[in-house]
């Protein structure tokens, strides 16, 4: 006997609102030699800086929410980290590798590299689909973790949060920038706090519930960004970093304040239902569509902003609804199970409260 869980939509809201945020970072670029290559002065420089703490973050909180509901357990280990493999490898190997391809032979990219290179892309990070790597590591160990039950009294949750905090503190102090990063298990230790505390928001509710601890989380935001806009400004000398201090804070805190905020927007939770596949196709799509551009004397920001942003949405969702119908594609682009093709018309997703 199976069940069928419902869907919270103000999950699914956030999911489409995180990927959106994802999209524009990767649309801008983190710095100004990617992406659209903005000045640092910019405000859409301004509006990268601003969202940089919260976009992953609530991407991954999500993700281990989502997690809580079907954990792993003694039985189903195996099981489970099999069909991880499936719906993150894959996906690497074969829309990850067709990318690195585009790059290499595409001119007008803002990077490249050699196509004898491409096994690299398995056992190191390659650009945004570092993703994928890190947060297999996060389920391997959390699956683990819940297969001896490790996790599932409040004290042995905080215990283990503090002790992935300390694990990301001591990656931050003590393992040297030179250290290669395989299978992207630097990103694993970034990403594996946000992912227990999604886990934990899914699974004590009570805590996440209390009006004191959600004003404080509240309040702690709000100085938080506050703080970040006074260094952009100059006002404070402080170096933030994502994986620590005051930006890990924001991170941890934000996540809290966005889950505990019940707002629900059929359109953002259309996109949320297409999240996976946006992250895996947009750059096909916003990089194809700022080099189309480019080529016919299109330079201005807000053509290039717009058009690189609503076709890295759109084109992921085109390319899931076809991959999907054949079971050769929706194995190998989606990281689906591979079953009968459909056979129904091609029709959009429809989401309902």
């Amino acid at each position: 006997m199976t069940t069928t869980l419902k869907k919270d939509t103000s999950i699914e809201t956030l999911r489409g609102l995180a990927i959106i945020l994802v999209v524009i970072g990767h649309v801008i670029g983190s710095d100004s030699d990617g992406g659209m290559k903005v000045e640092d002065d910019s405000f859409l420089r301004h509006f990268y800086f601003t969202f940089q703490y919260l976009r992953m973050p609530l991407f991954t909180v999500i993700s281990g929410w989502v997690y809580a509901l079907r954990p792993a357990n003694s039985g189903n280990l195996i099981g489970f980290n099999l069909k991880k493999i499936r719906r993150l490898f894959l996906p690497l190997i074969f829309v990850g590798g067709a990318y690195y391809i585009l790059q290499a032979i595409i001119p007008g990219t803002n990077f490249s590299y050699e196509l004898t290179d491409i096994w690299r892309i398995l056992i190191f990070p390659y650009t945004f689909y570092w993703y994928l790597q890190a947060l297999f590591i996060v389920f391997l160990v959390m699956s683990m973790i819940d297969s001896f039950k490790l996790a599932n009294s409040v004290k042995s949750w905080l215990v283990l949060l503090l002790f992935s905090i300390a694990a990301l503190y001591v990656r931050n102090s003590f393992i040297p920038e030179t250290l290669s990063n395989y299978f992207g298990f630097k990103g694993g230790l970034y990403l594996m706090p946000f992912f227990v505390l999604g886990v934990g928001i899914q699974r004590f509710k009570n805590i996440f519930q209390n009006k004191v601890f959600n004003w404080l989380c509240a309040i702690l935001l709000i100085a938080g960004l506050v703080f970040q806009q006074l260094v952009w400004y100059g006002i404070f000398d402080y170096e933030l970093k994502a994986s620590s201090g005051i930006a890990l804070l924001i991170g941890l805190i934000g996540v809290i304040v966005c889950l505990r905020i019940h707002f629900t927007f059929k359109w953002l939770v259309w996109i949320g239902s297409y999240a996976y596949t946006i992250y895996l196709f947009h750059s096909f799509g916003t990089s194809g569509t700022r080099i189309l551009l480019h080529k016919i004397g299109i330079y201005h920001t807000v053509p290039v902003f717009l058009f690189s942003l609503l076709v890295g949405i759109l084109l992921p969702v085109i390319v899931e609804e076809i991959c999907d119908r054949f079971s050769l594609s929706r194995l190998l682009f989606l990281g689906r199970s591979f079953k009968n093709p459909k056979s129904t018309p091609l029709k959009l997703k429809t989401t309902s409260n």
